[in-house]
């Protein structure tokens, strides 16, 4: 009889080696015999078995597919843009071959782009980016350093435009018209509060990233602003004072972003998966999160041949990244008194980092037993992950679970930015999180 080694099997089904290995502790294949140094041999029966299943559904190819169509086809795509929406149509077209009901959330959100930045400070021209959603403008002022509430109760910033600068700026601003009841930085708000009061006719912020990022992003925002990287502040503060000119063309119309809701089961209670599809603007958004979208709809097609008490919903958030009220909406639409748990999808699946579980009031037990589980999907680190979908259902004291790459450090570096390619993606990794999410609706459903 002939034999093979695992790789050899992979290659002939066209998955990863560790897809063929997770196949067998789910009982997917026969067991498999060990040779005497403990590697496994595989026979014809498992080739045939394999097989099987790569024709019914090759999961890894799946998985590639969607971070093709999604980081590749499509590109960036922010809330409100053509690309969203055409991210949107696919995404409720694989959850409707899956067998859900899609319901289509909408709400109001400016299809906004930058064309164009020019800044001049003392003659010199200084590197910027526009902030989203930022109008246009062509205007001249005085450049005037702010870097706290305090700096705005006593100056007067009518037809200047203001330099804001140091630990304010870390991490950047939430929208106004963001929803506060769940998590807000009170700090921050009475800044931008004051600062929108005093009325500059322009705003320059300072990014700390390595790749600046924008640091405002609000839509309702009327001042023209951009983002200037940190090793800027020399310059700036060292000609604070003297005549600066900012020049932004800008376009923005009337748009809408969307929640794609997938619904199957008819039981009181319900499950819910979630991942956002948006991308920050100009970025591909591979990671972020096209990974997590491409789990959400593997789980849609595997929790197809899982029977279960609880009705399942799968909610894909169309604005996460570009802070519009998706989450807000769909809780206020659809309260969560029937919820049993929630679980969402963020950043998964980066090479060179560990994957993270956060859990939120989940029992002791569970936690264990989740954890133990785990053993089988590859190496899991509890850590901590607050921003993201699921900062909407555990203050509410739902259950609440959260996958992403512990790799915090790369925003400004690969997140959010042009580098965040599906090349730095491990497709395993993203199958094993999505086997371990369905293992996880079996423990909440039992």
């Amino acid at each position: 009889m002939k034999t093979y080694k695992t790789s050899q099997i992979a290659a002939l089904c066209g998955v990863h080696p560790n897809t063929v290995r997770l196949y067998e502790e789910l009982d997917y294949i026969p067991p498999v015999p060990r040779a005497e140094n403990g590697y496994r041999v595989y026979g014809e029966i498992h080739l045939v078995k394999e097989g099987f299943v790569m024709v019914i559904f090759n999961q890894d190819e799946y998985i590639e597919r969607c971070l093709k169509k999604l980081s590749v086809e499509i590109g960036q795509r922010p809330a409100g843009s053509r690309a969203n929406r055409t991210a949107a149509d696919f995404i409720a077209g694989e959850m409707e071959q899956a067998g859900y009901k899609v319901t289509v959330q909408e709400y109001p959100c400016p299809d906004w782009r930058a064309l164009s930045v020019e800044l001049t400070v003392a003659g010199k021209k200084v590197p910027a980016i526009v902030n989203t959603h930022s109008p246009s403008c062509d205007t001249e002022g005085v450049l005037v350093p702010v870097s706290s509430a305090e700096d705005l109760r006593d100056i007067d910033l009518t037809g200047k435009i203001a330099l804001v600068h140091g630990d304010i700026t870390r991490g950047g601003f939430m929208p106004r018209n963001f929803d506060r009841r769940y998590y807000f930085d009170e700090i921050k708000d009475r800044f931008i509060e004051l600062l929108v009061r005093s009325r500059p006719v322009a705003i320059i912020a300072v990014s700390h990233y390595d790749i600046p990022l924008p640091v405002l992003q609000d839509s309702e925002l009327d001042i023209p602003s951009v983002s200037v990287h940190r090793d800027e502040v020399p310059l700036l503060l060292g000609n604070s004072g003297s005549a600066a000119r900012l020049k932004i063309v800008a376009e923005s119309r009337e748009s809408t972003g969307s929640n794609l809701i997938g619904r199957r089961g008819n039981g009181e209670k319900k499950i819910l998966l979630c991942a956002h599809y948006d991308s920050f603007p100009g970025t591909p958004g591979a990671m972020d999160n096209a990974a997590g979208i491409a789990a959400l709809l593997l789980l849609a097609r595997n929790l197809r041949e899982v029977e279960t008490k609880a009705a399942i919903e799968l909610v894909a958030y169309g604005g996460e990244d570009s802070w519009f009220p998706g989450d807000a909406l769909y809780i206020q639409e659809y309260p969560p008194d029937d919820l049993i748990a929630a679980i969402n999808i963020d950043g998964i699946g980066f090479k060179d980092a560990n994957r993270m579980a956060a859990f939120f009031g989940c029992p002791d037990e569970l936690v264990s037993r989740i954890t133990e589980t785990a053993k089988r999907f590859g190496n899991f680190i509890e850590g901590p992950f607050y921003e993201s979908d699921h900062g909407f259902f555990w203050p509410l004291g739902i259950p609440t679970l959260a996958f992403t790459s512990m790799c915090m450090e790369l925003l400004g570096k690969v997140t959010h930015t042009v580098n965040d390619t599906m090349d730095l993606l491990d497709i395993s990794k993203i199958g094993h999180t999505a086997g371990l999410a369905l293992e996880i609706v079996k423990m909440f459903d039992e």
